[in-house]
């Protein structure tokens, strides 16, 4: 089976399944507290080889692909995908997420990555909208869906709690 690849509008940057090869760069890169400090505690910490290496493990079993590396000239620099319910009901709906290796930041990567992972997503999963959660302060963040379509939804206040504060969450939507 050929190798999925859909090409980034960065020059040289694309997106692609994740490889076995990616594990010391996944971990390298993942493995920093201002990235972990903005998702969910399904984000390891620390991102060790381990980690790296059950993640990338994982995705050889999704058919098609939930998640996509973002890679470049050097390789992987970050990650892309969706989570879909198991409740019925919601499988129209994914959850996006994201991150980027630090290095990378400020390049409009990221957005370029959320836009192409979107209009693949949609008709190979059958997702109808997608639906993604930032904590309170991650304005970067903000300003990807908002480059990307996505629109304010709504606000759940101490809706997550990360490090022992809680937080508010924003919520988005694009209905591609």
């Amino acid at each position: 089976m050929d190798e999925l690849r859909l090409p980034l509008e960065i020059d040289g940057f694309e997106l692609r399944e994740f490889r076995e090869a990616d594990v010391v760069r996944l971990s390298a890169l993942a493995n920093d507290y201002e990235i972990w400090r903005r998702v969910t505690d399904l984000f390891p910490r620390p991102y060790d080889r381990e980690a790296g290496l059950r993640w990338v493990l994982r995705q050889a079993d999704s058919d098609p692909p939930q998640n996509l590396a973002i890679a470049g000239p050097d390789g992987l620099v970050g990650g892309v995908g969706v989570m879909i319910s198991d409740i019925p009901n919601f499988r129209h709906d994914g959850e996006i997420g994201y991150w980027l290796g630090r290095p990378y930041w400020g390049r409009g990567l990221t957005s370029a990555a959320v836009k192409a992972f979107c209009a693949w997503a949609a008709p190979v999963h059958q997702l109808v909208r997608f639906t993604a959660r930032v904590y309170e302060g991650n304005e970067r963040s903000i300003n990807v869906l908002r480059a990307c379509g996505f629109e304010e939804e709504g606000l759940l206040h101490n809706a997550v709690k990360k490090e022992g504060n809680l937080l508010d969450l924003y919520i988005y939507g694009l209905v591609p």
